[in-house]
């Protein structure tokens, strides 16, 4: 699809290197605001770091403002402001900026700028001092924590626990981060629900503690929302997809959508499959939609837009610094083109830091008193909500089913096309004895069924039962209004998929349009019965 293009720009990462950018001069960056303002954003801050003339830097900070501002890039235009020193006017009244992004907050412009200056340096631990005695009054005095403990503290100032996380984790001081996450944790003003996606979070970013073991306990914390559930899931995903695997982690984005920010599930499925290789499904996927409009979602527009990829020659230094600084599977779709190639160029770029194994072995390295206190083991679930190896379900397969076939270059979203010399005749049986039949030695497989001509069937799904999954705080049956036990079906079977490294086989299911979920299951509990 890009092979000329790709040729091209080859040629030109063998001028500029992957390792250290050439000089970018004002002129470049201007020349590429015409075009596309969003990415003259890196060319002009490249400049500011190293033009020798102070009025170049000058004039590139300057214009560095006005496309924060535009592109809403909130924390690096407030930077500018303090350093400018235009965060009031003469009045003394905030700019509209401040203004505007506490407000949106709901906290003050002082608690807003005192996070932004707190986060944004290395944070040591606190441990509070002991009270002393005034002796003036004799009363006692508690100790004040330093920032950004003191403001965090206060429940008005909550929403900008999420904020400085953001910062620490763009300014990579984990440590600091867990500091303050412990701090708020120990003194109860982190509720637990929102807690986890936090401690999910930090560790795939950092690599410290174990990514996985982290999200399959979060997963089974039974009072968590369904915005945390939706988070979860999406770090889960990207934990996959840090480790190179593609299909499951889009699998895993596609499922966090069911139960919140359907948008940032759709745009993160998309960049999956371009880098994938599957530029239609992709720019059908996401149609007209935007989810936050960054680069890599107006780059994604244009490629989808583009009949060819002249045009990313003027983009390339920009990408390359994104891709430097915060990798993405667009961007590395534009410098490599889709394929394995470019999978392997995404992984590496982000150098997954924890050789953490996503399997569920009971061996971690996280203090048992931390994941007592976080998940404790009353509130914990056998399995996490999208785990469901206790459950029985039943495969509603047409009589004329003959094979069970392996899908190689499987679609997301559409029929699968079968080749004969990937099917093994089966019979109605339990999943586990169909699986031993195919005897797949691939570490992941997708599996449909198909009649003696080889045209792939529809299969259904039934929850055997589904009354017992949750109980009310009364003890009585409760159903889930989102999740994959929220009907007992018949759901449509996509696919069986089977990871042979965990012995573990997974249904994907769907219901109607829009409710799409992959489960664990239990082969020996997945029977088809003769109808």
């Amino acid at each position: 699809m890009y092979s000329k293009r790709r040729a091209g720009v080859l040629a030109l990462l063998f001028v500029f290197g992957f390792s250290k950018l050439g000089a970018v001069s004002y002129e470049e960056a201007y020349e590429l605001e015409k075009e596309a303002p969003i990415f003259a954003i890196p060319l002009y801050e490249e400049v500011v770091k190293t033009a020798p003339v102070a009025d170049v830097r000058k004039t590139a900070s300057s214009r560095l403002y006005f496309l924060y501002e535009k592109f809403n890039k909130y924390v690096p235009a407030l930077q500018y402001q303090i350093r400018a020193g235009t965060l009031k006017n003469k009045k003394g009244e905030w700019s509209p900026l401040v203004k505007n992004l506490a407000d949106g907050l709901g906290v003050s412009a002082f608690s807003l700028l005192g996070i932004l200056n707190a986060c944004s340096k290395e944070t040591s631990a606190w441990i509070p001092p002991e009270p002393t005695i005034n002796p003036d009054t004799g009363e006692l005095v508690q100790p004040v924590p330093p920032e950004p403990y003191r403001i965090l503290s206060k429940k008005e100032n909550f929403p900008l626990i999420r904020f400085c996380y953001s910062l620490k984790m763009k300014n990579r001081d984990y440590e600091g981060w867990d500091h303050i996450f412990f701090y708020l944790f120990e003194k109860e003003l982190l509720a637990k629900d929102g807690a986890l996606p936090l401690w999910v979070g930090s560790s795939i970013q950092s690599g410290k503690g174990t990514p996985y073991r982290r999200i399959f306990l979060s997963g089974r914390f039974k009072d968590l929302s369904n915005d945390s559930k939706s988070d979860i899931l999406f770090l889960y995903a990207k934990f996959l997809r840090h480790k190179g695997k593609f299909e499951s982690s889009t699998r895993y984005f596609l499922m966090s959508g069911n139960y919140s920010s359907a948008k940032r599930a759709k745009w993160e499925t998309a960049k999956n499959l371009l880098l994938m290789d599957r530029k239609k499904e992709a720019c059908t996927y996401i149609g007209d939609s935007f989810y936050s409009g960054d680069e890599s979602e107006i780059l994604m527009k244009k490629i989808c837009q583009s009949g060819s990829g002249d045009w990313l020659s003027d983009y390339l230094p920009s990408i390359k610094i994104l891709m430097r600084e915060n990798p993405d599977p667009v961007f590395a779709y534009a410098l490599e083109g889709g394929g394995r190639d470019a999978q392997e160029f995404f992984t590496k770029q982000v150098g997954l830091k924890s050789s953490d194994k996503d399997d569920d072995a009971e061996e971690d390295s996280e203090s048992a008193e931390i994941l007592a206190k976080l998940v404790p083991t009353e509130s914990r679930l056998k399995f996490p909500f999208w785990d469901a190896r206790d459950k029985e379900a039943d495969l509603i397969v047409p009589d004329r089913a003959k094979y069970l076939c392996k899908v190689i270059r499987r679609p997301f979203f559409g029929t699968p096309s079968i080749q004969p010399q990937f099917c093994k005749e089966v019979s109605p049986g339990s999943l586990e004895t169909l699986l031993s039949i195919v005897g797949e030695e691939e570490e992941e497989t997708s599996f449909a069924f198909a009649d003696p001509a080889y045209l792939p069937l529809s299969v259904k799904w039934q929850w055997k039962d589904i009354s017992n999954l949750e109980t009310n705080s009364d003890g009585t049956p409760s159903k889930p209004s989102k999740g994959p036990y929220s009907e007992a079906g018949p759901w449509s079977l996509e696919y069986i998929v089977y990871r042979k490294v965990l012995n573990r086989a997974y249904a994907e299911i769907r219901l109607g349009k829009d409710q799409y979920y992959v489960v664990s299951v239990k082969p020996s509990y997945v029977i088809w019965n003769k109808n």
